[in-house]
């Protein structure tokens, strides 16, 4: 039945946290009013919270045509890129990993919205942030739409794939949030704000909005905020969950799949389930062969990366979106005999350790400035959570029109056997946007 088939299914959230810090934080008098965009600049009086279970939103609806250029978009794209692969090389060293630099950067630019002066100069830094805030927004806007549009065929009785991009936003009542931050929500990302009050709710609340995160997460993230997280001090929160579910184009066979050995970056062997079957597109390069399989209607697709043996790291530093664009331009269809191990990873980031250190400093200090968020009091991030699962299995056996096959004589297969560390990622095809990557070194 087609409803049984899956594939892979991987899903994440990503949260911000932020809090009171100072109540008169020095560095918020004396800051260039001139790095704000000009929308964030108007002399709007602040908007006064509602009634906590209310909603507090601009009257603007979601811009559906945004105006993001090709080019726009392209610089966008490689930065996410290039960030997900800085954040890929800093996080759990020689370790299994899964996370979406999509949802990362959803949730921190929605927050990115009101930093002023060294705050937003630093997270534009370490995000990569290629455009000036007046243009990130409706770019990102434009993306996150791009990514919903369906140009694959998706053969009768197929499964097409559901992918899912959500945006949540709670905030303190009696906060006065400023009337551009709830624009930029309204227009360019779809969302409003819930009126709460951590103060008195705090417990209540994170249960509430992992409830929340669990529901449009299919009930695969559970517990993304953990009991220290969301405190009486919590003023501003803002969760982005984001959702995938693909059946291979075309499957693996799951009468073939036979326990194999696979060798783990320390050298072990270790038995593994090794499915085979499917085909896919193939290149080889410098140090590594790459592969990469369409899910039914060919809208997305895993690419996998196999280092030589003995040439892991050597590989994994080379991660970058140049590095992707040349992997992506030698791709050809090819008979293959591909054997993947059935595997899933679970993965949980401390990012505020990795973005301080990447040189996002001032965001989590007391003396943040996110004046565009509020004007007083000031808020700095106390939390930044993310949470990623993945499951690759022999399910999934839909036919598509975008399934590639060998082309010519019959021939026997070449053999495509992943039984030592690789990398890994999913990726838009269209937009070519990484919405997932990870690495599997060891069973």
């Amino acid at each position: 039945m087609a409803s049984s088939r899956r594939g892979i299914i991987p899903w994440c959230t990503a949260a911000l946290l932020l809090s009171g810090c100072l109540p008169d934080p020095p560095d918020s008098v004396g800051e260039d009013p001139e790095q704000a965009i000009n929308c964030l600049c108007s002399p709007q009086p602040p908007v006064l919270a509602a009634a906590p279970g209310e909603s507090v939103a601009s009257s603007e609806a979601r811009v559906l045509a945004p105006g993001a250029t090709a080019g726009e978009m392209a610089s966008l794209v490689a930065a996410n890129t290039d960030f997900a692969a800085t954040l890929h090389r800093i996080s759990k060293p020689g370790q299994n990993l899964f996370f979406s630099p999509f949802s990362i950067s959803q949730a921190l630019s929605m927050v990115y919205v009101g930093a002023r002066g060294t705050t937003e100069s630093q997270m534009a830094q370490v995000l990569r942030f290629p455009l000036s805030q007046e243009r990130l927004h409706p770019t990102m806007n434009a993306l996150d739409l791009a990514l919903q549009v369906r140009t694959g065929t998706v053969p009768p009785g197929s499964t097409p794939p559901t992918f899912r991009v959500v945006n949540g936003s709670w905030g303190q009542k009696g906060l006065a949030f400023e009337p551009a931050f709830l624009d930029v929500l309204a227009r360019q990302y779809g969302a409003g704000m819930r009126v709460v009050d951590f103060t008195t709710e705090a417990p209540t609340l994170r249960d509430r909005i992992n409830l929340w995160v669990e529901e449009q997460t299919e009930g695969r993230i559970k517990e993304l905020l953990s009991t220290s997280a969301v405190t009486p001090n919590t003023r501003l929160m803002l969760v982005n969950a984001l959702y995938f579910k693909g059946a291979w184009a075309q499957p693996f066979r799951k009468s073939a799949t036979r326990d194999e050995s696979f060798r783990a970056l320390d050298g072990t062997l270790s038995p593994v389930p090794m499915m085979r079957g499917a085909s896919g597109a193939y290149m080889a390069g410098d140090g590594f062969e790459s592969i990469a399989m369409p899910y039914v209607g060919g809208d997305f697709r895993m690419v996998i990366i196999l280092p030589a043996a003995g040439r892991f790291a050597e590989v994994e530093s080379r991660l970058s979106s140049a590095f992707l664009e040349g992997i992506r331009t030698q791709l050809q269809g090819r008979y293959l005999d591909i054997r993947l191990p059935r595997f899933q990873v679970e993965s949980a980031l401390p990012l505020i350790p990795s973005l301080t250190s990447l040189g996002m400093e001032d965001a989590f200090s007391p003396y943040a400035n996110f004046t565009g968020l509020v004007r007083s009091p000031a808020l700095s991030i106390t939390s930044v959570s993310h949470k990623s699962f993945v499951s690759v299995n022999e399910e999934g056996t839909e036919a598509a029109a975008a399934t590639e096959v060998g082309a010519g004589p019959p021939s026997m297969p070449q053999t495509f056997l992943v039984d030592r560390p690789f990398l890994f990622l999913i990726e838009h095809v269209a937009t070519k946007n990484v919405l997932f990557l990870g690495r599997y070194v060891s069973p």
